[in-house]
């Protein structure tokens, strides 16, 4: 068995699949996952290559190369479409009372905290007129909601039906702010990405295999009970999370564009700028899958 250790926010559906089902087995490959609380430090902990990949935003991965200059390459697509919300304490009854509050967040040039500004522009309500304590991901971040500290936060199930459960309100869904969001997706440092290529095809062959395999019908019940035994997850989040999987994990152009007009109307990505296939290759996912 080679082992491949991988990083990311949690694990998603066709990733506890392929455990279960033997999908990675099959490939001979053993994963050891690294579950994400703190931006800054998976992101420093990319660059270093501590990790072989990570399963994450496209966002993520387009901010570092083109601010940070880390040349990463995104080799598949594990998920398209927004399981985020921005959830109130009680009393908190729109988004436009967040207005002088404070927000719970991570460094805010990436990912939900991106979304959340845009959330919170869309309401008429600039970045300067609220403020933000940096605490980490969702169940970092649904602790200081719970403990009150914070009058609003970013969250992502099981974090947000954890929030909504303790009396939150519901202000805004992300995906109706930003739809097609590359949710999740495999990327990493160009160098590692070639010194392994066979590697990286078995363990795209297995991911998909098991996308072909939960997508079908009669294993669907299966899917969904071993999301909420193992992941934690409500049918509801169980459901949306089987919602957005990818078939075959095949890389959209179209979502990665999303990730840079949002980056272009933040102001947080600079011209000159590229188009999607600067930040992908999928060659490697032309071999797994025998597909073009």
């Amino acid at each position: 068995m080679d082992l491949l250790n991988i990083t990311g926010y949690q694990r998603r559906t066709p990733q506890v699949v392929a455990e279960y089902k033997g999908f990675f087995d099959k490939e001979g490959l053993q994963i050891k996952f690294h579950e994400t609380i703190y931006a800054p430090d998976h992101n420093q902990g990319m660059a270093e290559g501590r990790w072989d990949f990570t399963l994450s935003s496209a966002d993520t991965m387009i901010a570092r190369t083109t601010t940070d200059g880390v040349d990463y390459m995104l080799f598949m697509q594990a998920e398209e479409g927004l399981s985020a919300y921005l959830i109130g304490q009680a009393g908190v009854d729109s988004v436009e009372q967040l207005r002088g509050k404070l927000l719970a967040g991570d460094p805010g040039d990436s990912n939900l905290d991106l979304i959340r500004k845009k959330i919170l522009r869309t309401h008429g309500i600039d970045d300067t007129e609220y403020d933000i304590e940096i605490i980490g991901s969702s169940p970092v971040r649904l602790e200081a909601f719970l403990q009150r500290r914070v009058a609003a936060a970013m969250l992502t199930p099981p974090a947000s039906d954890k929030a909504l459960a303790a009396g939150g309100a519901l202000l805004a869904n992300a995906a109706d702010y930003v739809p097609g969001w590359p949710l999740t997706c495999g990327w990493t440092l160009r160098r590692w990405l070639d010194g392994h290529r066979a590697l990286t095809v078995r363990f795209i062959r297995a991911w998909a295999n098991a996308t072909d395999w939960l997508l079908r019908p009669d294993n669907r019940a299966e899917t969904l009970e071993l999301l909420m035994t193992k992941e934690s997850l409500t049918n509801a989040s169980a459901e949306e999370a089987y919602r957005k999987v990818v078939p075959k994990a095949r890389i959209n152009p179209a979502a990665l564009q999303t990730v840079i007009e949002l980056r272009k109307e933040m102001g947080v990505y600079k011209p000159p700028f590229d188009p999607p296939e600067r930040f992908y290759d999928d060659s490697y996912w032309r071999e797994a899958t025998g597909s073009r």
